[in-house]
């Protein structure tokens, strides 16, 4: 027993210690049978008062039955193994406490004889065993196994250290030596070099472990069992052991499925991954059978942990399942087109993410051609919520959703997302929904402005442990008319407002000056006006919105603009040109290596954050044709 087990009791620990004798002591006298029912009731009661929990369930009925499960069937599984799960559960209490004559009543086992005969003569079986059923049954059959001289089992030391004692005495009562993780593995590598019967819950999820999918979807699985047979140096032999359910108040235990490993299949990633399939099978036998009730996938804030390659390698060639990222952008396109370098984060964060953005129904054409780094698109100012669109058969097939980055403060939209919990939830705490978050991030107040897209790197960097290529993820975005001639634009009107406006004088002097013809180029929204100023200006007019700008704007193109939509797309494109900047700080929006150069005065009002200029006259106006031809 471990050295933590012999702390010093607190008063509560003596309170649950005493708590547990009594109900010990009861249950000793009731009948297995009875037991089972009362179990069976409190299944149906916790189904009844806790629905995280019952949400929890239904994502992982998703993964291992059928992604496509939903409605009543859905329900009707997830009350069958929630009551089948606390009948387990509360009978497993029982199973320590039940004479020799009980046991043998209750109590079966399928393949005895070969998995004793397996454990014999220096020979160790590491039994891999999935939280299925009663698996307390596997503490109590040691004395069926005589001839096996150890026979032993890895467990979670609990925190309470005299039921600790309590758990660790009755179990070693039959026999069974029982080593807990956080002792090391000394004394669990001397019983596999040695040789017996070694049991591991083998799909208990890990964070420190490795990352390979398990009914094809990737999670953090011990290594343990592979480990351990590798130590045994020949002499070993993995066997997939599991007990069932097969009447009120009757299990069996099933000892003699062994997992043949293919040839060549010698690294720990390989093994664990052949294991995960062997209690995959065993699990499907009957899915209403495993313990469902808790995150086996869950996330955490380091949702991507560094792996090696050849664990990689085998992740990638089993998985089936995606992780699935759901990014809500902020409502502003001026503001979503920041996020860009987070999403190409995301999408190479690991091998297998999917990313899904929320925008508002102007900017789904947009997201939806960045193939590199969005595989979905769904809208959020639509008749059909946001949530509904994600359940459509084409989405989710996919599995249940993951991960969701909470950028946008629409309660409407979050709410519609409840139907998708559990969630983890990231965002930043300036965010009006930030107390829902598990992972806060605010924006640094101090120091040097940095452009916007950098607050959603330090977000990955700092609460999400992601390493990231900067180089990589401000690569330029896409331009589809490159092939096209070069042109030159001007952008007079802007998406943010009349505050970034340059008195129109200035803009017929530019025009006059340009060595060749230029064309006024608008947002869709802004065409009468458009047309109404390039007909004064006498030039051609033409407009396009955010996802017709890449088909327009390419690199040989020259821009001369006012801040806004526009002009963002085009610094982003790698379009040449000059931007004017009133209401906005050019720090925060424009890379120091941008081709679109900002140009503004140091006013005591810039930069305002206004739509509509409130002074007798407007900064841009200081702004020379001279310094826009210059830049």
């Amino acid at each position: 027993m471990s050295e933590d087990a012999s702390a010093k009791p607190t008063l509560s620990n003596r309170i649950g210690a005493w708590s547990c004798r009594a109900l010990c002591g009861l249950m000793k006298l009731a009948n297995v049978r009875f037991i089972a029912v009362l179990g069976r009731g409190i299944g149906y009661l916790v189904w009844l008062c806790a629905p995280s929990r019952r949400r929890i369930v239904a994502r992982n009925l998703r993964i291992v039955h059928d992604p496509l499960l939903r409605g009543a069937r859905l329900r009707r599984m997830v009350r069958a193994n929630m009551v089948r799960t606390s009948m387990n559960l509360a009978c497993s209490i029982k199973t320590g406490l039940m004479n020799d004559r009980e046991f043998e009543r209750s109590i079966t086992m399928e393949g005895a004889d070969f998995f004793e005969e397996s454990g014999m003569d220096g020979h160790t079986v590491i039994s891999c065993i999935p939280h299925a059923g009663n698996w307390e049954i596997l503490a109590r059959i040691r004395p069926h196994f005589t001839r096996v001289e150890h026979f032993g089992s890895m467990y979670r030391r609990l925190n309470n250290p005299l039921l600790e004692k309590m758990v660790y005495d009755a179990r070693t009562g039959y026999g069974c030596e029982m080593f807990s993780k956080e002792d090391g593995l000394r004394a669990v590598l001397k019983l596999a070099r040695n040789g017996g019967l070694l049991g591991v819950l083998s799909d208990q999820f890990t964070q420190e472990g490795l990352f390979l999918p398990y009914f094809g979807k990737i999670t953090g699985v011990t290594p343990l069992p592979a480990l351990l047979y590798r130590r045994c140096k020949g002499k070993g032999k993995l066997i997939a052991v599991y007990t069932r359910n097969i009447a009120l108040g009757r299990w069996q235990a099933v000892l003699d499925r062994e997992i043949k490993l293919p040839e060549g299949c010698e690294s720990d990633a390989a093994i664990t991954m052949e294991i995960n399939k062997a209690l995959e099978a065993c699990q499907k036998e009957n899915i209403l059978d495993g313990f469902w009730m808790h995150h086996r996938w869950k996330g955490t804030n380091v949702f991507a942990p560094q792996q090696p390659p050849e664990v990689a390698d085998v992740a990638r060639a089993n998985v089936r399942f995606p992780f699935r990222i759901i990014v809500c952008l902020p409502e502003r396109a001026e503001e979503a087109l920041h996020t860009l370098p987070m999403l190409r984060a995301l999408k190479v964060s690991r091998l297998d993410a999917q990313i899904t953005v929320i925008c508002p129904l102007a900017q789904r054409d947009f997201w939806a051609a960045q193939s590199d780094c969005v595989d979905i698109a769904v809208t959020s100012d639509e008749k059909v919520s946001a949530g509904e669109q994600l359940e459509a058969d084409e989405y989710y097939r996919d599995g249940p959703y993951d991960y969701l980055f909470m950028l946008s403060e629409n309660a409407r939209v979050f709410r519609s997302l409840k139907r998708h919990f559990p969630l983890y939830i990231s965002g930043f705490t300036e965010n009006k929904l930030s107390r829902r978050f598990r992972a806060h991030f605010s924006r640094l107040p101090w120091g040097p402005p940095q452009p916007e897209a950098e607050d959603y790197l330090r977000l990955l960097e700092k609460r999400h442990e992601l390493t990231l290529d900067r180089e990589r993820l401000f690569a330029p975005l896409a331009s589809r008319a490159a092939q096209h001639p070069s042109v030159c634009y001007i952008a007079p009107l802007s998406s943010l407002g009349s505050a970034d406006r340059w008195p129109e004088e200035r803009w017929a002097e530019l025009v006059a000056r340009l060595s060749t013809p230029a064309t006024l180029l608008a947002l869709p929204e802004q065409e009468s006006e458009a047309q109404a100023m390039a007909e004064s200006l006498g030039i051609a007019c033409r407009t396009a919105s955010l996802s017709e700008l890449p088909d327009l704007l390419s690199p040989a193109d020259r821009l001369y603009a006012v801040d806004g939509l526009i002009a963002q797309t085009a610094s982003m494109i790698g379009v040449p040109g000059s931007v004017i900047m009133a209401s906005r700080s050019a720090a925060r929006v424009y890379r120091p290596d941008s081709t679109m150069k900002p140009l503004f005065r140091h006013l005591p009002c810039h930069p305002c954050a206004l739509s509509a200029c409130d002074r007798p006259e407007a900064c841009t106006s200081f702004i020379t044709v001279d310094e826009m031809l210059s830049c």
